[in-house]
């Protein structure tokens, strides 16, 4: 499905202005908005800034957290702080107003909204915050469903048009994680993982399970032309003689094993403008696995700029490492995604959305950030007539489907036979209402299950939407029976 309703946010050091494009009417204006730089303004970036911090740390408070005597060290509300700072940030007056308007039309018309957040190079430390965790109306908005989110970096080649390519879809994986007792049980889980575009009829994929820099250039520069390339890596942070820090990366070119700067990655890139377009890579995947020991500071977000400015259109970076089975939800989600012929931006918003409801640990859903420089995101084009993925293969498209009427009347009327207080009934009713219910009943069922642990200070609320996943999974069972 295409997006064509598209709210574009436009930084610069002194203005935010907002377009809003339609299928009728193109670049409607909001503003301009003036980048405030008051003390409140600074105290906000400050704040960002300490939040965003201490969420690095989250994976480490989560494993102290563990051990009975230090249980709830992490603070659930820490994502969604950040996330109403962020908001506040970008979003004011008319630019507001503009994407409020513009995320109401696109739900009347049951439409996926496009929400770009565009920095000119004077915004380049505001480019630089976690944009994926930004959070107004008491939700994540980079769990809806209906609303892709991705940045861009305006530069002198502006907003790049590009044409699908027919399947099958290319993909290279290059894995640079180290094969020693430290990452042996994670480089098994994402090795595992990485096989999941077999399933698809769609995709076709080569993988270099250990680094070699002659091979690695080799598999970019010779047909068949990757359209994605998939790199699995851990970073570490080093400090050089004048005391700044840099981003390395493990390698173990020829069976020697050292860190090497990240701008090896880089340099595969270099030739990629001078192929023919349909030859160039439009995707680089930067999965950033979980170091050991954990360093705090590690992020493949800052490798994004410096691919765009070689030709490349879409680069899905980590924030955080995603490792586990994270990781491997996330690859699945993906590729599902890209075989059934859904665009970047939707298929890496899908794979974000079942981070969210799979997952307690908040931010990992805010792990994966977009940059996009292209207008057409498409990469295998959709079938004419025909529902999207219909020739993905056997495993692409879930057989389960949510009963007849909408997820959520369907949901109310389960919910109305639910043994419990009429008023607890109600409030449950109106949570339900309130949340961007995913098509699929099994997504569903996730989503209700986080409902369990999110309302777990409320007993009488669990009680609730326990017995709701409950019902779900006794319809799964009759459906599939």
């Amino acid at each position: 499905m295409g997006v064509e309703y598209e709210y574009r946010i436009e930084v610069t050091n002194t203005d935010v202005k907002g377009y809003y494009s339609t299928p009728e009417r193109k670049d409607m204006l909001f503003g301009p908005e003036p980048v405030r730089d008051d003390d409140e303004c600074r105290l906000r970036l400050a704040t960002i800034d300490v939040l965003r911090l201490w969420l690095n740390r989250w994976t480490a408070l989560t494993r102290v957290s563990e051990q009975a005597e230090y249980t709830h060290l992490t603070v659930s509300s820490t994502a969604a702080v950040l996330g109403q700072h962020l908001y506040a940030t970008v979003f004011a007056g008319r630019v507001k107003a503009g994407f409020e308007a513009a995320r109401r039309s696109a739900k009347g018309q049951s439409a996926t909204l496009r929400l770009l957040l565009s920095f000119h190079a004077t915004a380049d430390s505001l480019a630089q915050l976690p944009w994926e965790l930004l959070h107004a109306g008491g939700e994540f908005l980079a769990k809806e469903h209906q609303l892709v989110l991705s940045r861009s970096l305006l530069n002198e080649q502006g907003r790049v048009h590009t044409v699908p390519r027919e399947p099958p879809l290319v993909v290279k994986f290059l894995v640079t994680v180290p094969d020693t007792d430290a990452y042996r049980e994670q480089r098994k889980k994402l090795l595992a993982a990485l096989d999941t575009p077999a399933e698809y009829s769609s995709i076709t994929f080569e993988r270099l399970d250990h680094w070699d820099e002659t091979l690695a250039a080799r598999m970019l520069s010779t047909p068949p032309f990757p359209q994605v390339v998939h790199i699995v890596g851990v970073c570490r942070r080093s400090h050089g003689d004048n005391g700044r820090s840099h981003m390395e990366i493990y390698l173990d070119d020829a069976g020697t094993q050292r860190w090497r700067s990240t701008e090896v990655l880089v340099n595969l890139f270099r030739g990629n403008k001078d192929l023919a377009p349909p030859d160039q890579v439009r995707l680089v995947v930067l999965h950033l696995c979980e170091p050991s020991p954990l360093d705090f500071e590690v992020t493949f977000e800052r490798l994004a700029p410096a691919l765009i400015g070689h030709g490349i259109l879409a680069v899905a970076a980590m924030q955080y490492p995603l490792s586990g089975n994270a990781a491997g939800r996330f690859i699945k989600k993906l590729y599902e995604g890209l075989a059934q012929r859904r665009s970047i931006e939707e298929a890496v918003q899908d794979a974000r959305s079942d981070l969210f409801v799979t997952f307690d640990e908040d931010r990992l859903f805010g792990s994966p950030l977009l940059y996009m420089q292209s207008m057409d995101s498409q990469l295998l084009p959709l079938l004419t007539g025909s529902p999207a993925g219909a020739d993905a293969g056997p495993s692409s498209v879930s057989t389960t489907q949510p009963p007849p009427g909408t997820i959520v009347d369907w949901l109310l009327q389960q919910l109305g036979a639910v043994k419990e207080d009429a008023e607890l009934r109600r409030d449950v009713g109106t949570i339900i209402r309130s949340l961007d219910w995913p098509p699929q009943l099994s997504e569903a069922k996730r989503l209700l299950s986080r409902q369990v642990r999110e309302y777990a200070y409320r007993p009488e609320l669990g009680r609730v939407f326990s017995a709701l996943v409950k019902a779900v999974g006794n319809e799964l069972g009759e459906r599939d029976g």
